[in-house]
């Protein structure tokens, strides 16, 4: 989602600005990629409870070729359909709010393919916070009601991906929450990349709520870990998997605490094991501890 800087309702020089540099858009990504199997797991076990049925334990064998390629071509088909839904979603928000959205399909810095809606609109802090969640809120809650149907991994898959995608408006939504409901979100000034600017009228003042950016900086940490976790465990099981030495097993029948573990073939016993308590305690500390690093690194400045 895109703000364009054109609308004349906002002062001239911003308050805060967020810029969508390279380091924030690696961040996205890799956040992404990780999230995407976190949010499937969690999709997963409420699409279960919804039916009726126990969500573990899943077993994933090594796949053969053609069953990769079968996975691939659908991914290939729903992708690009969960995400024209969740662009037009910003849309039909950013003209419930008085915005023109357009929409397009480009190619980020990183020659990833995006898609985006765009406006040269400015919101109130609220209403922009609307826009933003709107896509997550509404697939999630009409994906779940589905569910309640017929449940299905395909709606896991198509939740999963859509709140994957979403990591970068939840991310600028945390930013938002940090100012006050009085401000007002255009783009930045001319000539800046991309990105957008909080910006007061001039009878306003806009302020940042006490504690906000300590606290903004602990969830960074905090998910930065889990994004970490997930994505050494899997790179390290997916390498076993596509070799043929072991079956990953997820979630434990006999316990609450276990996430998922992976079992080798020969041998027998688990080659790599991940349980709930390491990960919330990896991710309370990895919070806690980026929140005291970029609070030193502020007094030191």
């Amino acid at each position: 989602m895109v703000v364009s800087r054109t609308d004349s309702n906002v002062s001239h020089h911003p308050v805060a600005e967020f810029r969508l540099t390279p380091a924030v858009t690696v961040t996205w990504l890799f956040v992404s990629v990780a999230g995407f199997f976190a949010f499937a797991y969690g999709f997963g076990a409420l699409v279960a409870a919804l039916g009726g049925r126990s969500l573990e334990p899943i077993v994933i064998p090594a796949l053969s070729a053609t069953g990769l390629t079968v996975r691939f071509v659908a991914a290939f088909v729903l992708v690009p359909v969960v995400v024209s839904v969740h662009e037009l979603l910003h849309g039909v928000f950013m003209a419930r709010y008085g915005g023109r959205p357009s929409y397009g399909v480009g190619v980020s810095r990183f020659f990833f393919p995006t898609a985006y809606a765009e406006t040269g609109s400015s919101f109130t802090r609220t209403e922009l916070l609307v826009v933003l969640l709107a896509p997550f809120v509404v697939i999630t809650a009409a994906g779940l009601a589905a569910a309640l149907v017929v449940p299905s991994s395909v709606l896991v898959f198509v939740l999963a991906v859509n709140a994957a995608g979403s990591i970068g408006d939840l991310w600028m939504a945390g930013v938002l929450l940090q100012y006050s409901a009085d401000a007002r979100v255009a783009g930045l000034p001319a000539g800046s990349e991309a990105g957008f600017a909080v910006y007061a009228r001039s009878d306003e003042a806009v302020t940042r709520r006490s504690g906000s950016a300590l606290l903004a900086k602990g969830c960074a940490g905090a998910v930065g870990t889990v994004a970490v976790i997930v994505a050494t465990a899997l790179a390290a099981v997916f390498l076993s998997l596509a070799a043929g030495s072991g079956t990953v097993i997820v979630g434990d029948p006999g316990s609450r605490w276990f996430v998922f573990s992976h079992e080798r073939l020969a041998g027998g016993g688990a080659a790599l094991e991940v349980g709930t308590p390491f990960v919330v305690g990896a991710s309370a500390v990895g919070g806690v501890g980026w929140a005291l690093v970029t609070a030193v690194a502020r007094g030191l400045e």
